[in-house]
């Protein structure tokens, strides 16, 4: 008997067979916003991904990147959620809020995380699905290169100073 991972910060600890299990295997739907939540995080903890993908309101010209969202599930040690606040998302409605925080350890670095968002879920001929998000504090992007000074080469190869180059 394993914890379901998206309890993990709660005071309920339920099985996953009893929680979340039957929803990120496709067995059952979940009857709240709340539920395919919790459900979604622990597809990311499960590696699931094609739970992620099949929970969510397909939007025309977007694609999902389940090779993104899988090296994200891989390299992160998934700590626990915390729903913060839910708004609506119940069984008898048609729309939901759900603000969360996933903590979560970055592998390579060891640097614990937080992903904080607000997610809109909707529902679609009687099953919940995640329709769009929004990040709280998003942190900021790291350069994977050294930044270039206004008196280095120039990173084109032209043999001239950035300023006076690319950076023009």
């Amino acid at each position: 008997m394993s914890v379901c991972p998206c309890r993990s910060l709660d005071v309920v600890k339920l099985e996953f067979d009893k929680c979340c299990r039957p929803f990120v295997e496709g067995l059952s739907l979940a009857s709240t916003a709340e539920a395919l939540m919790r459900s979604r995080y622990t597809a990311y903890v499960v590696k699931n991904i094609g739970h992620i993908e099949k929970t969510q309101v397909a939007t025309p010209n977007e694609v999902f990147d389940k090779e993104e969202a899988l090296k994200w599930a891989d390299s992160s040690e998934w700590l626990g959620l915390e729903i913060k606040k839910t708004q609506k998302g119940d069984k008898d409605d048609n729309t939901g809020i759900v603000e969360f925080v996933a903590h979560y350890k970055d592998k390579a670095s060891g640097t614990e995380l937080k992903h904080h968002e607000t997610s809109l879920f909707t529902r679609q001929n009687g099953e919940w699905k995640f329709k769009e998000g929004q990040i709280h504090g998003a942190q900021p992007v790291k350069r994977l290169e050294p930044k270039i000074g206004r008196n280095d080469p120039c990173s084109c190869g032209s043999g001239k100073k950035f300023k006076k180059c690319c950076g023009a």
